[in-house]
């Protein structure tokens, strides 16, 4: 039976996977592979358990959003995560990594920094997210265009919260990770829920009925 579903999933894929989606994945695929040896190079164990989360949504992407049809602009902006992700932790800037490099500082009375690179991932992180559920909720139900905003929001959210969890198992986990405490945390899930309202925003403004 699992042999079958097996084969199932691999025919699907094969019937789904059309040029443009071939090469995301083999791009996708590509740096995820040099991203998984530089960090074995350096021992960054951390980051080794990012890269097999993104094995893991590649694996998820072949099940299910090539199977579903997703557009290939949106796959490529899937991809893009992971890619904005592994640049963070992998690209050294003054000395430190791309993660807490401030490209637009603003000043603010709770001394917290802003707006760093790490929070620009996010909100756009968020925000592919909330274009995905947009996508789902727009094509497969017959909610309210209210509802549709609620759950997008929610939903990408959710997967934002996600990777929060993530980073707090690493945190558990592997020793000296530099993930960042309560106010990093606290700060991420508010660029994600920014990030997801501009998606799901973006989703009604740009993106007609699928």
């Amino acid at each position: 039976m699992v042999r079958a579903m097996i084969n199932s999933i691999v025919g699907t894929i094969r019937e789904n996977l059309n040029h443009s989606r071939l090469l995301i994945l083999s791009f996708t695929v590509l740096y995820t592979l040099a991203a998984g040896f530089y960090f074995a190079s350096i021992g960054n164990t951390e980051f080794l358990g990012y890269i097999a989360v993104i094995i893991f949504l590649l694996v998820l992407g072949g099940c299910v959003l090539t199977h579903q049809c997703v557009p290939s602009w949106l796959l490529m902006m899937l991809s893009l995560v992971g890619l904005f992700h592994l640049f963070g932790a992998a690209v050294p800037v003054n000395g430190d990594i791309l993660y807490n490099y401030v490209p637009f500082p603003i000043e603010n009375p709770s001394g917290l920094t802003f707006i760093k690179f790490d929070q620009i991932v996010h909100t756009y992180g968020t925000l592919v997210s909330a274009l995905l559920m947009y996508y789902f909720l727009r094509r497969d139900t017959s909610f309210h265009w209210l509802g549709i905003a609620v759950f997008s929001i929610l939903g990408a959210s959710g997967i934002g919260a996600l990777n929060e969890i993530i980073e707090f198992v690493a945190k558990m986990t592997v020793p000296n990770t530099d993930v960042g405490g309560y106010y990093n945390t606290a700060v991420d899930l508010c660029v994600n829920l920014f990030g997801a309202i501009l998606g799901t925003l973006a989703g009604f403004m740009f993106w007609k009925r699928v």
